[in-house]
């Protein structure tokens, strides 16, 4: 659990771990050097499965994944964002999913947005996730079809490298291109997570989100073609220039949509 100035959510997104069931697990914490209560709301729990690492300065999500990886010593990682909510019964479903398919290096579930009172809101899965997608496709195409409650294998951190810590978003597409290459991605279809919408994240509708996130996926995409460290982005049924291409009028579209939502409500 990466937290950086989260004081307000994180005592919620701490018990909803601690409180699974049915699963043998430790909470790290790494408190990228918050300037508020994060690091005293982590410590205030009594639990010895909780374990706080703080960093002296900032030092960004992806350095916080690849500490975690260090100084885990489970064999399956789990993600959780510490101002969201793990649902009951989730993690042994998400080590079910994995340890059921030996070949799947990654699984991932459906969640639910939850407001700042953990309540459920009424929103559309901002990407389509079923059974037997072809993850290959979809991650250039869609990008973030993957988020929330990504749980790992540790061994697959050791085949593909850590998380890129020159990244500031999207790590977790960058880095499932990575174990797609090697491994499969199981999707567990079940709402096992509560992702937390905060009042006004999403109010600016020319902000270009999906058009910035496109250009990122583009750019670390290419990046991997020619490094060689994902192979199967060498022309064929997987050429990068035309996936990119169809993300790119996907993106287009949204933010077209998004834009001209407000005209159309009035």
């Amino acid at each position: 659990m990466p937290a950086r100035n989260s004081s307000r959510f994180i005592v919620e997104a701490i018990s909803s771990v601690l409180s699974e069931r049915d699963v043998d697990l430790e909470l790290i914490v790494v408190d990228d050097a918050s300037e508020d209560g994060t690091a005293d709301a982590a410590s205030s729990f009594d639990d010895p499965r909780l374990r706080l690492i703080r960093n002296p300065v900032r030092r960004g999500i992806s350095r916080c994944h690849n500490i975690v990886i260090e100084n885990s010593r489970a064999p399956f990682i789990a993600h959780v964002d510490s101002d969201d909510v793990v649902l009951p019964g989730a993690l042994p479903k998400m080590l079910d999913a994995l340890r059921s398919s030996p070949a799947a290096g990654q699984a991932h579930c459906n969640f639910h947005s939850i407001d700042e009172n953990g309540g459920r809101l009424d929103i559309t899965l901002s990407s389509v996730r079923r059974p037997g997608m072809d993850y290959r496709r979809e991650l250039l195409v869609c990008g973030g079809i993957i988020n929330h409650l990504r749980t790992y294998r540790k061994e697959v951190f050791r085949d593909v490298g850590g998380f890129d810590e020159t990244l500031d978003y999207s790590i977790d597409t960058e880095m499932a291109l990575r174990i797609i290459d090697r491994y499969e991605i199981v999707f567990v279809p079940e709402f096992l997570y509560g992702r937390r919408v905060h009042p006004g994240s999403s109010s600016d509708t020319l902000n270009l989100k999906e058009l910035r996130y496109w250009l990122q996926r583009y750019r670390f995409a290419r990046k991997l073609a020619k490094s060689r460290k994902v192979t199967y982005l060498h022309g064929g049924e997987y050429d990068l220039d035309r996936l990119m291409a169809a993300g790119l009028v996907r993106a287009l579209i949204s933010c077209a949509s998004r834009i001209l939502s407000p005209v159309r409500s009035k």
